[in-house]
């Protein structure tokens, strides 16, 4: 077994951010990312039972079941999980049970000031389960994160995350060098970057060329930069006035790369996310396999 350790800072109050983990609504949207239609049945206090669920690939109700080990409201939840549920049963004693149970998932919600929160994550895991969980939690807090906010703020925003292996001074480079950012920035195999400029300081422009391979479209994406914080940080101001911040933090070994973006009116939040996500992801691919 081996310590899942991750974080992220959320726009919203840590009631807010509590709300989101603990009721029922919310926390099927965040925890989708695992398994879609994910949730709970119990409770949130210390001493409670409590079963996380879903329907398996046979339409059977399978999942973990748990207890709260300690609960504080509204900063610190440990969840001991015992064993499975399986079909309505709960093992706690076979081979396979015991394999990972029991262990511990633990969020400490950290107040930065009255509207920010930032979200820990502490959770036991099998090696073999690691690098599954290691991608799956990003985007799940990216989600928490997404819901925390909407909650507390009318423009919608729009997050994605991925955990990149490289030295911090190799994930910069690669994220803001234009030869690069050339290499990595486009959503999906049939369309490709071009061109790219990148002037890396508070007023500098950037601007990338987005171009189907076929020729049949292309666009312009591009903005100036409002906050430079070398290695750490990045924030901009789109050329239509949306705003988007990148977040560079070394958590578990790697470099968690944290986009967060105003949405824009025409496509749907799902598009829009998931092509961002799809470009993060080929920039995590670039930085690890260059």
């Amino acid at each position: 077994m081996t310590k899942l350790v991750l974080s992220i800072d959320i726009n919203a109050s840590r009631e807010t951010v509590w709300n989101a983990i603990t009721q029922d609504a919310p926390y099927r949207i965040w925890t989708s990312v695992f398994q879609e239609g994910c949730y709970f049945e119990g409770g949130w206090n210390t001493g409670d039972s409590i079963h996380f669920l879903a329907h398996d690939e046979d339409g059977q109700l399978a999942g973990m079941a748990s207890e709260i080990a300690e609960s504080r409201f509204p900063e610190y939840i440990s969840i001991h999980h015992l064993g499975y549920v399986k079909n309505g049963v709960v093992d706690t004693t076979s081979d396979a049970a015991r394999e990972w149970a029991p262990s511990f998932e633990n969020y400490r919600l950290e107040k930065l000031d009255e509207n920010t929160t930032r979200f820990h994550l502490d959770m036991d895991v099998q090696e073999d389960y690691y690098t599954m969980f290691e991608n799956l939690w990003p985007k799940a807090m990216a989600l928490l994160k997404e819901v925390c906010e909407e909650a507390d703020q009318s423009p919608k925003r729009i997050t994605v995350l991925a955990m990149v292996g490289g030295e911090e001074g190799k994930v910069w480079s690669y994220w803001t060098d234009p030869d690069h950012i050339q290499k990595w920035n486009a959503a999906s195999d049939d369309w490709h970057c071009p061109y790219a400029e990148n002037d890396v300081r508070v007023g500098g422009r950037f601007k990338s060329t987005m171009a189907a391979k076929d020729g049949s479209m292309s666009f312009d994406f591009g903005g100036v930069y409002t906050m430079v914080v070398y290695g750490h940080r990045i924030g901009y101001t789109m050329d239509d006035g949306r705003k988007a911040e990148i977040v560079f933090s070394f958590q578990s070994d790697k470099i968690c790369v944290i986009v967060t973006f105003d949405a824009e009116q025409v496509n749907s939040v799902e598009l829009q996310r998931g092509g961002w996500q799809a470009i993060l992801d080929r920039f995590k691919q670039h930085v690890e396999t260059t």
